[in-house]
């Protein structure tokens, strides 16, 4: 909610805040330079005492092997990088005021060896190091180049940390179904838009405007495509699962937007068989998704097993109807609550638990 002003702002006032604007825009002066990823690597041998260094107030700040490899297949596949800023010092050194860790994994993978690991779109890359990729791959990257403003000599060391922590605050990581809305145009991702906007599942989602504006009903609608749609290939329930949600999702609206390209009719059965599942909840669980009445949240465990576990029953049996009360006193007696907690939410067998809970109440089981 917009605050009402308590007064009015007089001239005076505006004077003091421009004159103060400008005394602030004195002390930010930068140029902005653009330099191959074998330079940034050459002056940045380690972390102090070389040509780059990173200062005192970012030293604490590390990437895991899997972040520092992601930010390496986005220099490889070339996805745009966000700008650095350097402070260059009077002895002609460059503080890094904000890129320190992707300076610390370009080097890791160019001079330390570092293994690709947990890649997403190029998953065929685990296990590289760089002297694994063929000479001419080595030398595209290596001339990969990286956009920096340099902040001038004048920029004192508060305004620096200052610009650090905001550059830190106001920066948010992409979530996993933006990047996968972005990077897999296609059939079903265009379904799972179109569903997540229906009243019927807004309906049955109560969640906050900050989780709505992150994507999570696309996120959970994903969810359920997958994992229904997987649950059992050939005898195999989520081949290539590794215990890790986004690797597997972002697989699977890939090769699905491939067969939904190659036979469109596929879309018509997923939308029908999503709504299908929307009313049987309705119908049969007497909170829906949620966990309580006024509940703002859906918890991602709770539902995939509720959507997939029902899905799969009516797969089972089509015309199936069990009274609110009998599903509502199972889900009580067994422990529904306790089974679909956060700890270890992830896991094969803890995925498959919960979600063959749900169908084995529905089908008596």
């Amino acid at each position: 909610m917009v605050k009402k002003k308590s007064e009015e702002i007089n001239q005076d006032q505006i004077s003091e805040a421009e004159s103060a604007i400008s005394t602030v825009a004195r002390q930010v002066k930068f140029n902005v330079a653009e330099y191959p990823v074998s330079m940034y690597v050459g002056r940045f041998s380690k972390d102090i005492g070389d040509r780059y260094f990173v200062p005192e107030y970012q030293r604490n700040a590390t990437w895991t092997d899997e972040q520092k490899s992601q930010f390496i297949e986005s220099l490889i596949v070339g996805l745009p990088i966000p700008f650095m800023f350097f402070y260059q010092t009077s002895g002609g050194q460059m503080e890094i005021v904000d890129g320190s860790q992707r300076m610390r994994a370009m080097r890791s993978f160019l001079k330390e060896k570092l293994i690709l690991s947990n890649l997403v779109l190029v998953p065929e890359l685990n296990g590289f190091t760089f002297d694994d990729l063929p000479t001419d791959r080595r030398n595209k990257l290596e001339d990969v180049t990286i956009r920096t403003i340099i902040l001038d000599t004048d920029t004192d060391p508060s305004t620096r940390a200052e610009m650090f922590a905001r550059i830190n605050r106001m920066g948010t990581s992409a979530e996993p179904v933006e990047i996968r809305r972005g990077s897999l145009p296609g059939p079903v991702t265009s379904l799972i838009d179109e569903l997540a906007k229906s009243k019927e599942f807004s309906d049955l989602t109560p969640l906050s405007t900050k989780l709505i504006n992150k994507r999570e009903r696309e996120e959970l609608i994903t969810r359920f495509f997958a994992y229904i749609n997987t649950y059992d290939i050939d005898g195999v329930r989520f081949p290539e699962y590794r215990d890790r949600p986004s690797k597997f999702l972002f697989d699977y609206l890939k090769n699905s937007n491939n067969e939904a390209e190659r036979d469109p009719k596929i879309i018509d059965g997923m939308r029908q068989e999503f709504y299908t599942v929307l009313g049987f909840v309705a119908k049969t669980f007497p909170l829906g998704f949620r966990k309580s009445l006024k509940a703002k949240t859906i918890p991602r465990v709770r539902f995939e097993a509720i959507a997939v576990g029902a899905g799969l029953a009516l797969r089972e049996c089509p015309n199936l109807q069990v009274e609110q009360q009998i599903v509502a006193d199972r889900m009580e007696q067994q422990n529904f609550d306790q089974i679909v907690v956060s700890d270890g939410a992830n896991v094969r067998s803890k995925l498959e638990g919960r979600i063959d809970f749900i169908k084995n109440i529905l089908l008596q089981k």
